[in-house]
């Protein structure tokens, strides 16, 4: 059996209301490209994507001048790393751990 008595065949659709017709005139006046806006300029995600695009077009900010003053460092061995300084504030920037 294809469906419940009370119910109906399954997959049956039957309408309680006729459809009603609508009018061509409506039709083409709903569709007419005056009352379109493209969704993208309306929308902010569209807008923080170009946004983004156009950022990571551009060059990341260096500054030269400190760059090359490290590589000078390092190169003639002047440049010194201090272990406790960086463990500290490596603990510092975690929270000291869980007290």
């Amino acid at each position: 059996m294809s469906g419940d008595s009370k119910i109906g065949p399954v997959g049956a659709a039957s309408r309680a209301v006729p459809l009603r017709r609508v009018a061509s005139e409506n039709v083409a006046a709903m569709r007419t490209p005056a009352q379109l806006q493209p969704a993208q300029e309306n929308l902010p995600a569209a807008k923080l994507t170009r946004l983004a695009s156009s950022l990571a077009d551009q060059a990341p900010p260096v500054d030269v001048a400190r760059v090359a003053s490290l590589r000078t460092a390092i190169a003639n061995g002047s440049y010194g790393v201090h272990p406790a300084i960086i463990a500290s504030a490596m603990l510092d920037f975690h929270g000291r751990g869980a007290e």
